[in-house]
């Protein structure tokens, strides 16, 4: 039995084919695979990429607000000083009597702001960081290093200042 039939031959190179088709049909399996993991990294990495964009969106928000706000303050301030300006010159040009109790109601009024003790400041409505420095006479800077406040305006508990609060000038 030496010689082989020929349907032995073609049965072998059969089982042959059937591997290679086999390995082809797992190896179509594991492609399949990777484009769902494909497509899962890209959705991941999409959704990073929303991610940073809201937190970069927010924190350029949140700068834009602080900086408006900033804006109306000084603004504030400038409007503050316009109208003290104001009220000193409208005494000095008119040489009436009527005036002058309305100069001294204003020196009343600033003076009750201040505390009787010149080494304290009561806060008053209206008051900001510069306005209390000019009034004082102290820069501000040292104002709120003695009492534990940020050169914004804000208490160490992160309040902001507010009119009646009682600031230590020395």
């Amino acid at each position: 039995m030496s010689t082989k039939e020929p349907w032995n031959n073609e049965i072998y190179r059969a089982m042959k084919e059937e591997s290679t088709e086999m390995k082809r049909h797992d190896r179509g399996k594991e492609e399949s695979k990777r484009p769902l993991t494909t497509r899962f990294l890209t959705f991941l990495v999409v959704l990073m990429f929303i991610l940073v964009g809201f937190a970069i969106g927010f924190i350029l928000w949140n700068n834009q607000v602080r900086n408006t706000a900033s804006i109306a303050k000084s603004f504030h301030q400038s409007s503050a000083s316009k109208s003290e300006q104001a009220s000193s010159q409208v005494p000095a040009s008119s040489s009436t009597e009527a005036s002058t109790p309305a100069s001294s109601s204003t020196t009343a009024s600033s003076s009750s702001s201040s505390s009787e003790a010149a080494d304290t400041y009561t806060i008053a409505t209206g008051d900001y960081p510069s306005t209390i420095a000019a009034k004082t006479g102290i820069p501000w800077a040292t104002i709120a290093s003695l009492n534990g406040i940020t050169a914004d305006g804000y208490n160490a508990d992160g309040s902001a200042i507010h009119a009646g609060q009682v600031l230590r000038l020395k």
